[in-house]
Protein backbone atom coordinates (compact mmCIF):
# COMPACT_ATOMS: atom_id res chain seq x y z
CA UNK A 1 0.00 0.00 0.00
CA UNK A 2 2.78 2.43 0.99
CA UNK A 3 4.72 1.64 -2.18
CA UNK A 4 1.69 2.44 -4.35
CA UNK A 5 1.21 5.75 -2.55
CA UNK A 6 4.87 6.62 -3.12
CA UNK A 7 4.50 5.99 -6.85
CA UNK A 8 1.39 8.16 -7.00
CA UNK A 9 3.16 10.94 -5.10
CA UNK A 10 6.12 10.70 -7.50
CA UNK A 11 3.79 11.10 -10.48
CA UNK A 12 2.22 14.24 -9.02
CA UNK A 13 5.64 15.68 -8.13
CA UNK A 14 6.89 15.16 -11.69
CA UNK A 15 3.73 16.76 -13.09
CA UNK A 16 4.05 19.68 -10.69
CA UNK A 17 7.69 20.20 -11.71
CA UNK A 18 6.70 20.10 -15.39
CA UNK A 19 4.12 22.82 -14.72
CA UNK A 20 6.68 24.98 -12.91
CA UNK A 21 9.22 24.58 -15.73
CA UNK A 22 6.53 25.44 -18.26
CA UNK A 23 5.41 28.56 -16.39
CA UNK A 24 8.98 29.80 -16.02
CA UNK A 25 9.85 29.04 -19.64
CA UNK A 26 6.78 30.89 -20.90
CA UNK A 27 7.13 34.00 -18.75
CA UNK A 28 6.81 36.85 -21.27
CA UNK A 29 7.40 34.17 -23.90
CA UNK A 30 11.16 34.57 -23.75
CA UNK A 31 14.06 32.13 -23.58
CA UNK A 32 15.27 31.03 -20.16
CA UNK A 33 18.29 28.80 -19.54
CA UNK A 34 16.39 25.81 -18.17
CA UNK A 35 13.47 25.27 -20.54
CA UNK A 36 12.11 25.48 -24.08
CA UNK A 37 8.91 27.62 -24.14
CA UNK A 38 5.71 26.76 -25.97
CA UNK A 39 6.51 29.38 -28.63
CA UNK A 40 9.69 27.52 -29.63
CA UNK A 41 7.61 24.60 -30.93
CA UNK A 42 6.66 25.35 -34.54
CA UNK A 43 3.76 23.40 -36.05
CA UNK A 44 3.56 22.95 -39.82
CA UNK A 45 0.53 21.27 -41.35
CA UNK A 46 0.69 19.15 -44.50
CA UNK A 47 -2.78 17.83 -45.19
CA UNK A 48 -3.82 15.74 -42.17
CA UNK A 49 -0.27 15.58 -40.79
CA UNK A 50 1.11 18.13 -38.30
CA UNK A 51 4.90 18.28 -38.02
CA UNK A 52 6.41 19.92 -34.95
CA UNK A 53 9.93 21.34 -34.96
CA UNK A 54 11.83 22.90 -32.09
CA UNK A 55 15.15 24.26 -33.30
CA UNK A 56 16.08 25.55 -29.85
CA UNK A 57 15.78 22.06 -28.35
CA UNK A 58 16.82 20.11 -31.44
CA UNK A 59 13.76 17.90 -31.55
CA UNK A 60 11.08 17.11 -34.14
CA UNK A 61 7.98 14.93 -33.94
CA UNK A 62 4.55 14.39 -35.47
CA UNK A 63 1.26 15.14 -33.73
CA UNK A 64 -0.99 12.04 -33.76
CA UNK A 65 -3.54 12.31 -36.56
CA UNK A 66 -6.72 14.24 -35.75
CA UNK A 67 -5.36 15.40 -32.39
CA UNK A 68 -5.23 19.04 -31.25
CA UNK A 69 -2.39 21.10 -29.80
CA UNK A 70 -3.19 22.85 -26.54
CA UNK A 71 -1.41 25.23 -24.19
CA UNK A 72 -2.57 23.77 -20.88
CA UNK A 73 0.33 24.43 -18.46
CA UNK A 74 0.75 20.67 -18.00
CA UNK A 75 3.81 20.42 -20.26
CA UNK A 76 5.75 22.79 -22.48
CA UNK A 77 3.84 21.35 -25.45
CA UNK A 78 0.63 19.33 -25.05
CA UNK A 79 -1.45 17.30 -27.48
CA UNK A 80 -4.79 15.59 -26.92
CA UNK A 81 -7.65 13.93 -28.74
CA UNK A 82 -10.54 16.19 -29.60
CA UNK A 83 -12.89 14.12 -27.40
CA UNK A 84 -10.66 14.60 -24.33
CA UNK A 85 -12.54 14.97 -21.04
CA UNK A 86 -10.42 15.44 -17.86
CA UNK A 87 -11.00 13.23 -14.84
CA UNK A 88 -11.69 16.32 -12.75
CA UNK A 89 -11.32 20.11 -12.91
CA UNK A 90 -8.20 20.34 -10.75
CA UNK A 91 -5.29 21.82 -12.69
CA UNK A 92 -2.70 19.43 -11.23
CA UNK A 93 -4.60 16.41 -12.60
CA UNK A 94 -6.09 17.98 -15.73
CA UNK A 95 -4.01 15.73 -18.01
CA UNK A 96 -5.62 12.62 -16.50
CA UNK A 97 -8.42 11.63 -18.87
CA UNK A 98 -11.87 10.39 -18.08
CA UNK A 99 -12.15 9.97 -21.84
CA UNK A 100 -9.65 10.53 -24.63
CA UNK A 101 -5.86 10.75 -24.66
CA UNK A 102 -3.12 13.25 -23.75
CA UNK A 103 0.61 13.48 -24.52
CA UNK A 104 2.98 16.07 -23.12
CA UNK A 105 6.47 17.15 -24.22
CA UNK A 106 8.89 19.12 -22.05
CA UNK A 107 12.53 20.04 -22.58
CA UNK A 108 14.95 21.28 -19.93
CA UNK A 109 18.54 22.37 -20.49
CA UNK A 110 20.66 20.81 -17.76
CA UNK A 111 24.43 20.79 -17.94
CA UNK A 112 25.55 17.49 -16.47
CA UNK A 113 26.87 17.89 -12.94
CA UNK A 114 25.81 21.52 -12.63
CA UNK A 115 23.36 23.08 -10.17
CA UNK A 116 20.73 22.89 -12.92
CA UNK A 117 21.14 19.10 -13.20
CA UNK A 118 17.75 18.01 -11.85
CA UNK A 119 17.05 14.94 -14.02
CA UNK A 120 20.01 14.58 -16.41
CA UNK A 121 22.32 12.55 -14.18
CA UNK A 122 19.56 10.71 -12.29
CA UNK A 123 18.01 9.34 -15.49
CA UNK A 124 21.42 8.65 -17.04
CA UNK A 125 22.41 6.51 -14.03
CA UNK A 126 19.48 4.15 -14.61
CA UNK A 127 20.26 3.92 -18.32
CA UNK A 128 23.90 3.04 -17.70
CA UNK A 129 23.26 0.52 -14.91
CA UNK A 130 20.36 -1.86 -15.71
CA UNK A 131 20.63 -3.45 -12.24
CA UNK A 132 19.02 -0.31 -10.80
CA UNK A 133 15.96 -0.35 -13.05
CA UNK A 134 13.53 -2.37 -10.92
CA UNK A 135 10.05 -3.40 -12.07
CA UNK A 136 8.78 -0.01 -13.19
CA UNK A 137 11.68 1.14 -15.38
CA UNK A 138 13.22 -0.07 -18.62
CA UNK A 139 15.75 1.17 -21.13
CA UNK A 140 14.41 1.78 -24.65
CA UNK A 141 15.69 3.56 -27.76
CA UNK A 142 14.29 6.73 -29.25
CA UNK A 143 15.78 7.73 -32.59
CA UNK A 144 18.84 5.61 -31.84
CA UNK A 145 19.40 7.18 -28.40
CA UNK A 146 19.02 5.27 -25.15
CA UNK A 147 16.11 6.49 -23.03
CA UNK A 148 14.61 5.67 -19.66
CA UNK A 149 10.95 4.63 -19.67
CA UNK A 150 9.26 4.85 -16.29
CA UNK A 151 5.80 3.52 -15.52
CA UNK A 152 3.86 4.49 -12.39
CA UNK A 153 0.77 2.38 -11.77
CA UNK A 154 -2.27 3.45 -9.75
CA UNK A 155 -4.67 0.67 -8.78
CA UNK A 156 -6.95 2.65 -6.47
CA UNK A 157 -9.85 5.08 -7.08
CA UNK A 158 -9.07 5.75 -10.74
CA UNK A 159 -7.02 2.75 -12.01
CA UNK A 160 -4.45 3.50 -14.67
CA UNK A 161 -0.81 4.41 -15.14
CA UNK A 162 1.56 7.21 -16.07
CA UNK A 163 4.26 6.54 -18.65
CA UNK A 164 7.27 8.84 -18.89
CA UNK A 165 10.20 8.63 -21.29
CA UNK A 166 13.32 10.52 -20.20
CA UNK A 167 16.12 11.17 -22.70
CA UNK A 168 19.28 12.76 -21.26
CA UNK A 169 21.33 13.85 -24.28
CA UNK A 170 23.77 16.71 -25.00
CA UNK A 171 23.06 18.46 -21.68
CA UNK A 172 19.35 18.40 -22.47
CA UNK A 173 16.58 16.34 -20.89
CA UNK A 174 13.67 15.47 -23.17
CA UNK A 175 10.53 14.26 -21.40
CA UNK A 176 7.65 12.64 -23.27
CA UNK A 177 4.74 11.56 -21.08
CA UNK A 178 1.19 10.28 -21.17
CA UNK A 179 -1.48 9.57 -18.57
CA UNK A 180 -3.29 6.32 -19.30
CA UNK A 181 -6.55 6.49 -17.37
CA UNK A 182 -10.24 6.42 -18.19
CA UNK A 183 -12.06 4.43 -20.82
CA UNK A 184 -9.53 4.67 -23.68
CA UNK A 185 -6.35 3.43 -21.97
CA UNK A 186 -5.39 0.74 -24.48
CA UNK A 187 -5.98 3.00 -27.48
CA UNK A 188 -4.04 5.83 -25.83
CA UNK A 189 -1.07 3.56 -25.11
CA UNK A 190 -0.97 2.57 -28.80
CA UNK A 191 -1.06 6.26 -29.77
CA UNK A 192 1.84 6.99 -27.40
CA UNK A 193 3.97 4.12 -28.70
CA UNK A 194 3.37 5.22 -32.30
CA UNK A 195 4.12 8.83 -31.37
CA UNK A 196 7.48 7.85 -29.88
CA UNK A 197 8.49 6.40 -33.26
CA UNK A 198 8.09 9.83 -34.91
CA UNK A 199 10.59 11.60 -32.64
CA UNK A 200 13.83 12.86 -34.15
CA UNK A 201 16.56 14.39 -31.99
CA UNK A 202 19.45 16.44 -33.32
CA UNK A 203 22.68 14.52 -32.82
CA UNK A 204 25.02 17.49 -32.62
CA UNK A 205 25.13 20.26 -30.06
CA UNK A 206 24.83 23.78 -31.50
CA UNK A 207 25.03 25.61 -28.17
CA UNK A 208 28.15 27.51 -27.25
Amino acid sequence: MEKKNIYILMAFLVLALSIIIFLIANKEDEFVPNGAPFSSFVVTNFGNTSFVENDMAGVNFIVPEDWEVVSDYLAAFSMRTKDFIPFNDRMISASIPKKGCWIGVSVSFEKEGSSEDAFYTSSKVYIEDPKLLGDNREVIEIDGIKALKETIVNEENNPGKVEMVWIPFNDTVYLFETDLFGEDQEECENHFNNFLKTISIRKWNTTI
